[in-house]
């Protein structure tokens, strides 16, 4: 497991993978920025200016993180590598565990650069408004945020495995963020589960809509799905010769 994990953090240490996500995190906040710089533009607080961050995470961050799932599933197949990996002397389980563990990491990270960046553009505009309280809570919206788009991307991992690189997992990504807005729009945030994000922070830069909340319910269903989409990755992983032979 530990040498899974080994291989997994020096593929990443010879990509440009990581810069290029954090450089996207970090030019998210400046569409707002570029809001606020227009003439007419209505004055925002430092907590609204936080707030949306986290809507944009909330949406966008379906994209950016089913693109950080696609390529750590899915580089093997683009690199031609996955052969080599499936007939490594270990556990077919521990290079998925691997880079599940990997995607975790960089979520979260992606997560907190999201929510420093935003802190930062609000500083360097003299928002008004901030504390540390307000700050501990935006910070806690967007780490339930990631967590529930952690809880769909074993769906979009499985589509890289399945599909053999970037392409059907990226093209999901995109569908289901397309989808989950309409169906948040439409009362569903609390049982769609790329809607569920959205059920936490509201639309982004959008007109004021009721956005359902979330129930433990609502929980439920994304576990049941993160549990589902690992057994479904496992299985197909572990029964790859069994279709090839």
């Amino acid at each position: 497991m530990l040498r899974a994990l080994s291989a997994e953090i020096r593929k990443l240490k010879r990509s440009r993978m990581p810069l290029w996500t954090a450089l996207i995190v970090l030019l998210l906040p400046l569409i707002v920025v570029g809001i606020q710089q227009t003439p007419h533009a209505p004055p925002i607080a430092w907590v609204d200016f936080m707030r949306v961050g986290s809507e944009m995470l909330a949406t966008l961050g379906i994209v950016v993180f089913g693109m950080v799932a696609a390529y750590v599933f899915g580089r093997d197949y683009v690199g031609g590598t996955a052969s080599s990996v499936l007939t490594l002397p270990m556990r077919r389980e521990y290079p998925v565990l691997a880079k599940g563990i990997v995607l975790l990491a960089w979520v979260l990270g992606l997560t907190v650069l999201s929510v420093g960046a935003g802190a930062g553009y609000a500083a360097l505009l003299g928002l008004k408004g901030f504390t540390f309280a307000q700050l501990a809570t935006t910070a806690w919206e967007s780490f339930q945020v990631a967590l529930l788009l952690f809880g769909t991307l074993p769906i979009v991992a499985l589509l890289a495995v399945v599909g053999r690189g970037y392409i059907a997992p990226m093209a999901f990504s995109g569908m289901t963020a397309w989808v989950g807005l309409g169906l948040a729009e439409a009362g569903w945030s609390r049982w769609f589960p790329w809607s569920m994000p959205m059920g936490i922070t509201g639309i982004i830069l959008g007109p004021p809509i009721e956005i359902r909340g979330l129930v433990p319910g609502s929980w439920a269903v994304m576990a049941a799905m993160f549990v589902a989409g690992v057994v479904a990755l496992v299985w197909y992983v572990d029964t790859a010769d069994i279709r090839e032979s």
